[in-house]
């Protein structure tokens, strides 16, 4: 016979448990970004309200990371509002760039070039200008320490930084394009979460690392001063 008042149950919620329910409480959270940055980016329509949008999609998932209970529609409208005219002014010029590099890409790819040479030349370049580009966009949005920068330094930071912490920006990009793909063949989960599991990709990659090689860039600096 068990002895009375002895637990009957397993004394603590196992491991697995705990991260599966964090993931579930994850995809809930991005599911909600989506939802709110898809309304904000239609109030900007679509040109005037993506950047905006996605700078306030980060700005919710920095602020999950504290562990308490996000708020998204308010915080993100919040942040939308704030930052409407520079996040716009930030990154539309970048974005330009993006949409250029990829319509190369798209000229080339539909044989649009008379010569080989010419046709690998003009890909490589719009590849590397894509890239880049969209490091610098994604540089921008997620990192609130380079877009709180006056628009010139922001720019100069956006377009530098990349090069500073190669490794970390080659392998953003990697992930975006395997992100992409799987959102190209399955487009329920694009309309779903597709932009804002994006903006947590990126968040997740640049938003730590690059904020402390700024402070670090800065009390450089100060003690050189």
């Amino acid at each position: 016979m068990s002895r009375s008042g002895a637990p009957a149950g397993p004394t603590q919620v196992p491991a697995w448990v705990m991260h599966f329910n964090e993931l579930i409480e994850h995809v809930y959270l991005v599911l909600r970004i989506n939802i709110v940055w898809t309304l904000l980016s239609l109030l900007g329509l679509i040109v005037a309200g993506v950047a905006p949008a996605g700078a306030a999609a980060a700005d919710a998932f920095i602020a999950s990371r504290h562990g308490a209970p996000v708020k998204v529609l308010p915080l993100m409208w919040e942040s939308y509002r704030r930052q409407f005219v520079s996040a716009n002014l930030r990154m539309l010029p970048l974005m330009v760039v993006q949409l250029g590099s990829a319509s190369m890409i798209w000229i080339v790819l539909g044989g649009g070039t008379s010569t080989s040479t010419m046709a690998v030349v003009l890909s490589g370049l719009a590849v590397v200008s894509a890239a880049w580009s969209t490091v610098s966009v994604a540089l921008l949005m997620t990192v609130p320490r380079v877009r709180r920068q006056d628009l010139l330094v922001a720019w100069r930071l956006a377009i530098l930084l990349p090069g500073a912490l190669p490794l970390r920006f080659i392998g953003l990009i990697l992930l975006l394009a395997v992100w992409i793909t799987l959102c190209t063949f399955f487009w329920p989960v694009a309309l779903l979460v597709g932009a804002a599991a994006g903006i947590d990709i990126a968040t997740s990659v640049l938003s730590r690392r690059v904020g402390l090689l700024l402070e670090d860039l800065e009390a450089s600096r100060a003690v050189t001063v």
